[in-house]
């Protein structure tokens, strides 16, 4: 499966290096094309949400390979990271 054109462009306009785009769309063609019309308006609708899931896509690719208390501690801190984005994120439309 080819990874959407659209997800590649706003990769592309990120501040992700060229490597880490590359990267990043390696993982993401194993979604479906509706998760990456899915990802694709989240990561449109708050760009700053791209570097956070990179990350966090690599230190779960590290995980897999790792034992399960690895992977279980790497989904713990994305979740942690994505709660505290959406709390920050709250709290300035409150301001607004």
């Amino acid at each position: 499966m080819a990874l959407i054109t659209r997800i590649r462009t706003i990769l592309e306009n990120s501040k992700l290096t060229f490597e880490e785009a590359r990267a990043f769309e390696a993982g993401l063609v194993m979604l479906t094309k509706e998760e990456q019309e899915q990802f694709a308006d989240l990561i449109a609708e708050d760009p700053e949400l791209i570097y956070p899931l990179y990350i966090n896509f690599k230190a779960k690719l590290r995980a897999i390979h790792g034992t399960k208390e690895e992977w279980a501690e790497a989904v713990e801190t994305e979740i942690v990271q994505l709660e505290e984005f959406i709390n920050k994120r709250k709290v300035g439309d409150e301001i607004k």
